[in-house]
């Protein structure tokens, strides 16, 4: 078992297998959820890379328990190139570290 792994749909975890990282596809939802719900228990597993707009769809007790689990780390990341008024990637970034660690940071360049 990968220590880390990628629930995405077929297209958005192209990337992540040519990096290397065991990608699970999960073309709905509910496939998501299930599949979450399994690598929760699984004592191998450190990462759990999630679809972020999959996620967004997926029960709120279920999110809440993701966000809050530390092991393994469940992150969502969008899988879509980034759109017109979706946040700067110094934003996102500095959210993902802000949820992660606890602290607001500012990226300067």
């Amino acid at each position: 078992m990968s220590h880390v792994i990628a629930l995405m749909e077929k297209e958005a975890g192209l990337g992540y297998r040519l990096a290397g990282v065991d990608t699970r596809e999960t073309p709905t939802t509910e496939e998501m959820g299930r599949q979450a719900r399994s690598l929760s228990r699984d004592p191998g597993v450190r990462l759990v890379i999630l679809d972020e707009e999959l996620c967004r769809g997926l029960p709120e007790a279920l999110q809440r328990t993701l966000e809050e689990s530390r092991s393994p780390l469940f992150i969502p990341v969008p899988s879509l190139p980034l759109r017109k008024g979706a946040p700067r990637p110094e934003e996102y970034v500095a959210r993902l570290i802000r949820r992660a660690v606890g602290y607001q940071i500012r990226i300067r360049r």
